[in-house]
């Protein structure tokens, strides 16, 4: 006969804690990536790229 203790860990607990952790692990990177990008959005400046129209660019050779 075959008694479990507590110092015997079964196949699926450990699947368990393999999946637990692994999305803990998971939740914990997106989080940080999410709060560093936040950061750096905060602290851009943000410019307008404005394309001029094709013949103001040719103006200074008018001249």
């Amino acid at each position: 006969m075959h008694l479990n203790n507590s110092t015997q860990v079964s196949t699926l607990n450990r699947a368990l804690g393999i999946t637990l952790a692994t999305f803990s692990m998971f939740v914990v990177g997106y989080t940080a990536s999410r709060v560093f990008l936040a950061q750096a959005d905060s602290t851009t400046v943000i410019t307008e790229l404005v394309t001029p129209h094709q013949a103001s660019m040719w103006s200074d050779l008018a001249r």
